[in-house]
Parts: structure tokens; C-alpha cells; sequence
């Protein structure tokens, strides 16, 4: 069983073991590792929308992934060479959680505005096609 008290203890939060680095931080490193990654496949998707709705809320993720993949990959860089303040667990959680509601902002507006949005792009590119040129 995983001991979450350990996550929110001071001792875990701000205070750096020089001497090795825990399963914790190849877990930040390797979760950083795979939103650089996601942004990379967002990045080849965006190219590929169909319509500028969906170019404008993958590129909205892909930033968003990209940004909290190399902060993460930065931080675990940090941790390797021991910098005081930004090398502690605090930064990388707090990141994570800057991160997440970064994501629950982007998915909130998706989820009002998408809809709207590209109906009226459907029906812009259906009075765009009758309107002579």
C-alpha cells in the first residue's frame, strides 16, 4: 500500500537527498517525458484538423503539454544537480497541480464553446460556397 502522508510531510515537500534520487522524481521525470510526447502527436494532429475549431483546441493542448512536459524535464534536471528551492518536491507538484487546472480551464471552455463554434463555421463555409466569387 502507498504511503500518501509521505507526499505531504515537510520533510518529503522541501528538502532534497543528495545522495540518491527516489522513485518519486523518475516518476516526474518520466511523466514530463510523456507530455512532451503528447504535445509531439498533438502537434502532427493539429496539422491534420479538419477545421479551425479543432486546430484551435489542440493547439490549446498541445501547449499545454508541451509547457507542463518541459517544466517537469527542467525540474527533474534541477533535482539531479541538487538546486536548492527548485530542485524540492513542492515545485514539481506544484506544477502538476498548475498543470491540471490549466487542463480543466481549456476542457471547461471546450466543452461550452466547441459546439457553438463550429456550427458557425459549418455554416460561415455553407454561405461562403453560394456567395459568388
Amino acid at each position: 500500500m502507498f504511503n500518501f502522508a509521505k507526499l505531504v510531510s515537510l520533510d518529503y515537500l522541501f528538502t532534497i537527498n543528495t545522495i540518491l534520487l527516489t522513485r518519486s522524481d523518475k516518476l516526474f521525470f518520466i511523466l514530463g517525458s510523456v507530455f512532451v510526447l503528447l504535445s509531439v502527436v498533438l502537434k502532427i494532429a493539429t496539422l491534420y484538423a479538419p477545421n479551425p475549431i479543432d486546430t484551435a483546441f489542440r493547439n490549446r493542448f498541445y501547449r499545454l503539454f508541451l509547457t507542463i512536459g518541459l517544466i517537469e524535464v527542467v525540474w527533474f534536471g534541477a533535482r539531479y544537480q541538487n538546486v536548492r528551492f527548485f530542485g524540492t518536491h513542492f515545485v514539481a507538484i506544484l506544477v502538476l497541480l498548475v498543470g491540471i487546472l490549466w487542463f480543466i480551464q481549456i476542457a471547461v471552455s471546450m466543452f461550452r464553446h466547441y459546439k457553438v463554434d463550429k456550427t458557425a463555421w459549418e455554416r460561415e463555409q455553407i454561405k461562403q460556397k453560394y456567395l459568388p466569387k
